[in-house]
């Protein structure tokens, strides 16, 4: 008995080094964060008129962008996860995972898709005339884009705990007088506000944190507004200022994600009876496929249609060797990048796995903070934390690749972590424990035990980590070394000059890259199968 206690005493402790690692970690990750808050305040501090007047007005665009879009990915992503969860029309198989197709395409591309074929020479302006095209390029055009871009976090979510939920709730509501309608929105959408709330934040981070489609369509964001007072105005002091608002906007949507997450709950598992989908009168079911239709061709199917249209195969040698280029560098840093983020990942995991301090725990949420934040407040962290070592120490540590990759591993490691640390959570420590009572050692046990069960997990953390880094945009505009172009920067800096076609093969790489991890999401969010229970006879 003394024994055992002394195995799982161990299990929850970390040794001298291993604290010691953890803060490293933790400050590493969140020295950029830091730094950024600290420089906002350093002398001579905040410039109040600054961020009265221009400050303002990019922070009032970035809250009326997350409303707009908190409406409209509300009501598709929680619309469309309803009718394939709840009811049985046809198509519904083929719908439930094509609704997460849009999740393939960054947004700043189906922006350039968009401004195509609602611009002046588009196809559009041929058919109504160039006077009577609905202006894109505006604050409701990027809500538009952007709501497109992240119904599917909210979609996602809602269909997961939907799937889970017992439909002995709704046949306590059908008894009880409620129409199924009714019952669908009374009880299980209630139930499922936890999972509809965490997927809203998520798609609000992602609209505080965009920057290619706002700058496309002229649009004053916090974003935006960093750039334009770095790159533009070479003023690391404003655009600092300008990091912390957002980052204090994605820290609100942050709280509100975990709130959310606070509020589920679990069903008991002897309520639980087989899902039973409502089927549709043939006009109901067809008003369900058009709805679940529109966004997947207005989010999917027309940005990558516009694409296909524009490649031109013919490329010339010089377009060749600039898309090779592009590509290459997109690899390296993907593969660099993925690798060393990774490896942290499984670090962390872990370190989660052994310690239950409450310290050891604030180091974790500290490390795993960076998923949250834009990427344009950590590359303004980074900026202003190079600056200042260069400064102390005499050294050029203010560019070069090892800055980005840096950048990236602060920004992108949460989501190796999630996956490592859930596969994690399955192996049981008295496997261990069993396993070292009979002579194994940790190598032996990590090989043996471990592996076997956590490849796939890192494979799969790996593989988000790459696809994460080659569709990163603001951190690699202003971190790259100088030159150095990746497939996202080519594509913003061809689009951006109306040069979708040559835009377009890089566009379609990306979309390529997202499209199988996006398909396998969708399948395991929308298959999430229902526990049986123990009592056979509650099955019914």
């Amino acid at each position: 008995m003394n024994g055992a206690k002394s195995i799982g005493h161990r299990r929850q402790s970390l040794t001298g080094l291993g604290a010691f690692a953890l803060g490293a970690a933790a400050i590493t990750i969140a020295a950029p964060i830091v730094t950024t808050l600290l420089g906002a305040l350093a002398p001579p501090g905040l410039d109040w008129t600054f961020l009265s007047g221009v400050g303002l007005r990019y922070l009032s665009g970035t809250i009326f962008l997350c409303l707009l879009v908190a409406g409209g990915a509300g009501a598709l992503g929680a619309g469309a996860a309803m009718a394939v969860s709840l009811t049985e029309f046809p198509g519904r198989r083929v719908m439930k995972v094509a609704l997460a197709l849009p999740f393939a395409i960054p947004a700043y591309v189906a922006a350039y898709a968009y401004g195509d074929f609602l611009g002046p020479f588009g196809p559009i302006a041929e058919i109504i005339g160039t006077d009577k095209l609905p202006e894109i390029r505006s604050l409701p055009g990027t809500a538009f884009i952007l709501t497109l871009m992240t119904y599917p976090y909210v979609y996602l979510a809602l269909c997961a705990s939907l799937a889970g939920r017992s439909s002995a709730f709704m046949e306590a509501a059908r008894a009880l007088g409620a129409s199924p309608a009714h019952a669908a929105w009374r009880v299980l959408l209630t139930m499922g506000r936890p999972a509809l709330a965490g997927g809203l934040a998520l798609a609000l981070m992602e609209t505080a944190a965009d920057y290619g489609v706002a700058d496309f369509f002229g649009v004053a964001t916090l974003s935006v507004g960093i750039f334009r007072t770095w790159q533009g105005l070479g003023d690391l002091g404003g655009a600092t200022q300008l990091a912390v608002g957002l980052f204090f906007v994605a820290l609100i949507l942050v709280l509100i994600e975990e709130a959310g997450r606070r509020g589920e709950n679990v069903d008991s598992v002897k309520a639980h009876r087989r899902a039973q989908r409502l089927k549709l009168s043939p006009l109901a079911a067809a008003l369900a496929i058009l709805f679940c239709l529109v966004p997947v061709v207005l989010g999917f199917v027309l940005p990558a249609g516009v694409l296909i249209a524009k490649f031109d195969p013919g490329l010339t040698a010089g377009a060749a060797r600039g898309l090779n280029s592009a590509l290459a560098n997109t690899a390296l840093v993907a593969g660099i990048g993925g690798a060393l983020t990774i490896t942290l990942a499984v670090f962390l995991g872990y370190t989660a796995r052994r310690t239950a301090s409450p310290v050891g725990k604030l180091a974790l949420r500290v490390a795993t903070l960076g998923y949250a934040i834009p990427g344009a407040v950590i590359a303004i962290g980074v900026l202003a934390l190079t600056a200042g070592l260069s400064r102390a120490s005499g050294l050029p540590l203010a560019g070069g690749l090892g800055v980005l990759l840096y950048a990236y591993m602060a920004r992108f490691v949460t989501a190796g972590y999630n996956a490592v640390a859930g596969s994690l959570q399955q192996i049981s420590p008295q496997m261990d424990d069993a396993a070292r009572m009979l002579g194994a050692g940790p190598a032996s046990v990590l090989q043996n035990i471990h592996w076997p069960q956590l490849r796939g997990a890192v494979a799969a953390g790996a593989a988000i980590i790459m696809i994460d880094i080659a569709k990163e945009l603001p951190a690699t505009l202003l971190l790259r070394p100088f030159n150095f172009e990746t497939l996202a920067t080519r594509i913003y800096r061809l689009a951006s000059d109306e040069r979708l076609a040559d835009a377009a093969p890089a566009a379609l790489m990306l979309i390529g890259f997202g499209l199988i991890p996006t398909v396998v999401l969708s399948f395991i969010a929308t298959n999430t199968t229902v526990r049986k229970s123990i009592n056979p006879s509650a099955d019914g």
